[in-house]
């Protein structure tokens, strides 16, 4: 199959929106708590209510039916004909109300359950499409943002029919009224088949003909990373299974909720999602799956830890309060959890393995749920034969829950982390306004298409300083835009803690674009400290560009390649180019050896050196001989006010020598023969001489310079020795 261009890609993806939207209309009258709703009004106990979620767990034990059923026809085609099928195996359902009517409440709830298994199986069976489709249309670069924009179509359209639910239901409905919400949804899903039919057959995601699902369940079980998935899927698919299914009759059985209010909380329930949604479709794919599930997991079990208390309350509204908290925070852990699972599992699994490894994700997952929609059921109506409250019974199955979502978070870490941030990364960009702020910048410049734009973006990135944007920006390195290249650089040079692949990248970058932007890489090299970098940055002392060679200067002096003295110190006594001199001479103090004295002395000596050239050897020099600190100021002061700084350095003279002594006053023949007009260097030559912390050759070097009026003309030279004199112990 041709690869799919991004015009028609979006276009595909705009078709499954649309499905969605119907899709999940249908789903949301169809299942969950309006079904649940509809058998209770027909008579149901918990049991019955948990078979009947149940079901929908259920339906991923056909998928294997659905396997073999795509080694026969296409893979759209058993999709779309599944949910063609499970529609109309769920038109039976309509008839229950006229047998309750007649007094035959069970045969109606029998109907009710028949209905909804043969949708389930049908679901089953197509739904073996679902993800080969989802893969197909979620592309490589932003496949969690597309998942994340499906799961808030679902949830959004969820909201809206689930408050018309609640509006038209009021607080208790009739059975009559509830068939003629599954009929609404029968329609709905009947329409929305249609569009199924429109998706491309996702032919690299078919498995080989030589394959088999019982082949695949053989690798997942060899493999350790799935096997490690598996262990914490299954505990937390168990957890969402019951807590779903119970979170929608808990406030009927322990607040003596309306069928309306239900309805009110699940829409409250289905908010947490889409908030959820909002906030993972701009994390999943910079943060990675793995940190977000574990988060949307310690988010769940603290979503059931109000549901062990359960207080009474004097009146409605906090009544009301109370459970939309524990529903929106419910809706956003579960639906959180499931979203970034699905998209861990994408990422886990190599693409030809992806249909008949999802079958064995949908059989766990099936499974799992509807083992725990069971057997909360069979829990409750346990303890309430024994006699125990509606509100004790929910206590005690959740605080079981609760423990099951703390041991599921505790085999987490085990996961692999394909790439992912780390927990307590994401905690910080979590609660980063500043790192939202960032990523809401690389979501503009992943829908910008102007160098212009893409320049003034990545350049608001960088003067944000957020390590979270450093792997989005690696791609514009390799724009043709010599201004996107420099801007992106310039944004990595302004981030910490650089990754090694960002360095790679980095490293490329400098190799690739001499006379461009190569020197800001070597820039961005020293300013990370990688010691790795040495080799490439010793070459680029030899390229012909000059603003590479310079930076690369720099960066090995910030690296401490003291192996590199000598290059260093020949290209600063060799070159004319005044900006080599200076970053060379920088390099040398940052080095910090003294045995370059005579190298920079010499700079000063050059003819032809441009003064500010000078300036910057007598700081470097400052800085090799280690009175930086203290001659800076003082410059800096003389440099604006001679007299002050003159000042100062009598200051310093004295807090050095004392007053009265000879060695004082022989300091300060010394600092004002330098400092005369012309400069007297012989006592400023004997005090350097014998000042015992200076090496004796570059001693030897500035006390022969103290005397040759070459030298000594530079102000800013001569003031170096001045105080020299004034500090020497």
């Amino acid at each position: 199959m041709s690869p799919i261009t991004p015009g028609r890609l979006r276009r595909l993806r705009d078709t499954w929106y649309l499905f969605t939207v119907l899709n999940a209309f249908s789903f949301s009258l169809l299942s969950g708590s309006v079904i649940t709703l509809f058998a209770l009004s027909l008579g149901a106990s918990g049991t019955v209510v948990g078979a009947l979620n149940a079901f929908g767990f259920a339906t991923f034990f056909f998928m294997p039916l659905g396997r073999i059923l795509i080694s026969r026809i296409r893979i759209v085609d058993a999709f779309g004909w599944g949910w063609v099928l499970r529609y109309v195996f769920m038109l039976p359902v309509l008839a229950a109300p006229f047998l309750a009517d007649q007094g035959r409440a069970d045969a109606a709830l029998f109907l009710v359950l028949a209905a909804t298994a043969g949708f389930n199986v049908f679901r089953g069976i197509g739904l073996i499409g679902n993800n080969p489709v989802l893969a197909l249309l979620g592309g490589d670069r932003d496949r969690g943002a597309f998942l994340s924009n499906v799961q808030i179509i679902n949830s959004l359209v969820s909201i809206a029919t689930y408050l018309a639910v609640a509006l038209l239901l009021g607080r208790s409905a009739s059975p009559a009224r509830y068939a003629l919400f599954l009929g609404a949804g029968i329609a709905a899903g009947l329409v929305g088949c249609l569009l199924l039919f429109r998706i491309p057959e996702p032919e690299e995601y078919r498995p080989a003909r030589t394959s088999s699902w019982p082949a695949a369940i053989r690798e997942a079980v060899r493999s350790k990373p799935i096997r490690d998935y598996f262990l914490v899927f299954a505990v937390v698919s168990f957890v969402a299974g019951t807590a779903r299914t119970f979170l929608v009759v808990y406030p009927r059985a322990v607040y003596a909720a309306g069928d309306g209010d239900v309805m009110l909380y699940t829409l409250v329930s289905s908010l947490g999602a889409v908030a959820m949604g909002l906030l993972t479709r701009k994390l999943v794919d910079r943060l990675g799956a793995k940190p977000l599930y574990g988060i949307f997991t310690a988010v769940s079990a603290l979503s059931i830890l109000p549901v062990l208390v359960s207080p009474g309350f004097a009146s409605p509204v906090p009544v009301f309060l109370f459970l939309a908290a524990v529903n929106f925070t419910a809706g956003f852990g579960l639906a959180g959890q499931e979203n970034a699972a699905q998209t861990y599992y994408f990422a886990l699994i190599p693409v030809s393995r992806t249909l008949d490894l999802a079958v064995i994700y949908y059989l766990v997952y099936g499974l799992a749920g509807a083992l725990g929609s069971a057997a909360g059921g069979l829990v409750l109506d346990g303890l309430s034969a024994l006699g125990i409250s509606p509100a004790l019974s929910y206590r005690i199955l959740f605080a079981g829950l609760f423990l099951l979502l703390a041991a599921a978070l505790a085999r987490t870490p085990a996961l692999v982390r394909l790439g992912a941030s780390s927990v307590r990364e994401s905690l910080g960009i979590l609660f980063s306004l500043r790192d939202l702020r960032a990523i809401g910048l690389l979501d503009r410049l992943d829908r910008s298409s102007r160098p212009d734009e893409e320049i003034g973006i990545i350049r608001e990135i960088g003067l944000s300083g957020r390590p979270v944007a450093q792997r989005e920006l690696l791609p514009y390195l390799r724009s043709p835009r010599f201004d996107v290249r420099m801007e992106a650089l310039t944004a990595l040079g302004n981030l910490r803690d650089l990754s090694p692949p960002t360095l790679e990248a980095v490293a490329r970058e400098l190799r690739g674009h001499p006379f461009t932007t190569a020197h800001l890489s070597a820039r961005i090299l020293g300013k990370a400290g990688d010691p790795s970098a040495v080799p490439i940055l010793r070459e680029a002392l030899a390229s012909e560009d000059y603003m590479l060679r310079g930076a690369a200067l720099v960066a090995l002096g910030r690296l401490g390649d003291g192996p590199s003295v000598p290059a260093i110190e020949e290209i600063v006594a060799s070159t004319d180019n005044p900006r080599l001199v200076i970053q060379g001479a920088y390099a040398l103090e940052l080095l910090g050896s003294s045995a370059s004295v005579p190298v920079l002395v010499e700079v000063l000596r050059k003819e032809g050196t441009p003064d500010f050239v000078r300036d910057e050897a007598v700081l470097s020099l400052a800085a090799v001989l280690g009175v930086f600190d203290r001659f800076y100021p003082i410059y800096g002061e003389w440099t604006a006010d001679p007299d002050r700084g003159r000042a100062l350095l009598q200051d310093a003279l004295e807090e050095s020598a004392g007053s009265g002594s000879e060695a004082a006053r022989e300091r300060g023949r010394a600092v004002e023969g330098m400092l005369s007009d012309p400069p007297r260097g012989a006592e400023a030559a004997r005090v350097i001489l014998g000042t015992e912390s200076l090496d004796p050759r570059a001693a030897a070097v500035l006390a022969e310079a103290a005397v040759d009026p070459t030298l000594s003309g530079h102000p800013g030279f001569r003031f170096l020795l001045a105080v020299l004199a004034a500090l020497a112990a």
